[in-house]
């Protein structure tokens, strides 16, 4: 079925557009194509699938459990052919899109300075950022459809061409400046124990403070995880718990009420710019590569 979709990706353009349009005939209209044509395209799909991908009725069309996860495929393989079609295209000039997955670090300032870099030599290329922790930023390496991915902190890199960055994050705790930590200039383990705390799911998932807590690991309360540390921040805002954070993603608005104290020791996260092995890189991609090669050597001098 995959093999038939693939080389049939006018097929799949029409079933992503009848999910869009909600209903058939719909989709019939805006394509240009008799409603019978794309219910007998559709039907053979579900034959080829063995599965039946819509629930048909006399309201909206609806996806079932099968045709959800076949539309999330028809969309990347779409995508993938309207991408090869652009960088053919655009070939012989620096023109196109980048797509960056990466997770929440104010060290991308280093690719934030080779982006600017690009954007002089060669103003036709965009840059589009997706945001996300490791899973997220895995997946969208895995789809093809994206450059190059940005991991922070412990992340399994053994399937990419990497590029680990000079700067490097530092853990710290954001929490009400008036709470139990009031006066401090700092976070030590022992501050932590029985305290009310909320960690990323990233973090929490991989254990990442398990050699700085040392033995106290087992005594961390933690009351909660999240993914977007900006609504954690609220939390600590309103006094729900104390939130492990990396310093710099949020810096803490005047009169909120709330503080950034780094931990002690020291506890800190690598930043690794990844791309997939076995892919060629588009010259934009591989001019931004050599840029911000330039700018960490720089560091380095």
């Amino acid at each position: 079925m995959l093999r038939e979709a693939l080389v049939e990706v006018r097929v799949l353009r029409y079933f992503i557009a009848a999910v869009a349009a909600e209903s058939i005939s719909g989709a019939a209209e805006r394509l240009g194509v008799t409603q019978p044509t794309l219910s007998r395209q559709f039907m053979d799909l579900e034959a080829e699938f063995g599965h039946a991908l819509f629930i048909r009725s006399n309201r909206k069309l609806r996806l079932t459990a099968k045709g959800e996860r076949f539309y999330e495929r028809a969309k990347s393989i779409v995508e993938l052919c309207d991408r090869a079609k652009r960088e053919m295209l655009e070939e012989d000039e620096l023109a196109g899109e980048i797509r960056i997955a990466a997770g929440e670090t104010p060290a991308l300032k280093t690719l934030a300075r080779a982006i600017k870099r690009l954007q002089a030599v060669a103003p036709k290329v965009r840059c589009t950022i997706v945001s996300g922790a490791e899973p997220t930023v895995k997946a969208e390496l895995h789809s093809g459809v994206t450059d190059f991915g940005v991991f922070v902190g412990t992340a399994d890199i053994s399937a990419y061409s990497t590029l680990r960055l000079h700067a490097k994050d530092v853990w710290g705790v954001l929490t009400r400046a008036d709470g139990p930590y009031a006066g401090k200039t700092r976070i030590e383990v022992t501050d932590l124990v029985d305290e009310p705390i909320l960690c990323s799911s990233q973090a929490f998932e991989r254990n990442e403070f398990a050699g700085w807590l040392n033995y106290l690991a087992r005594d961390l309360h933690i009351v909660g995880t999240f993914n977007l540390l900006y609504n954690a921040y609220l939390l600590a805002q309103a006094g729900v718990g104390h939130v492990l954070a990396l310093r710099g993603i949020i810096n803490p608005e005047p009169g909120s009420g709330v503080i950034w104290l780094p931990l002690y020791p020291k506890l800190e996260a690598d930043v690794i710019v990844a791309w997939e092995k076995q892919r060629r890189l588009s010259k934009p991609a591989q001019l931004l590569l050599d840029l911000l090669r330039e700018e960490e050597a720089a560091l380095d001098a």
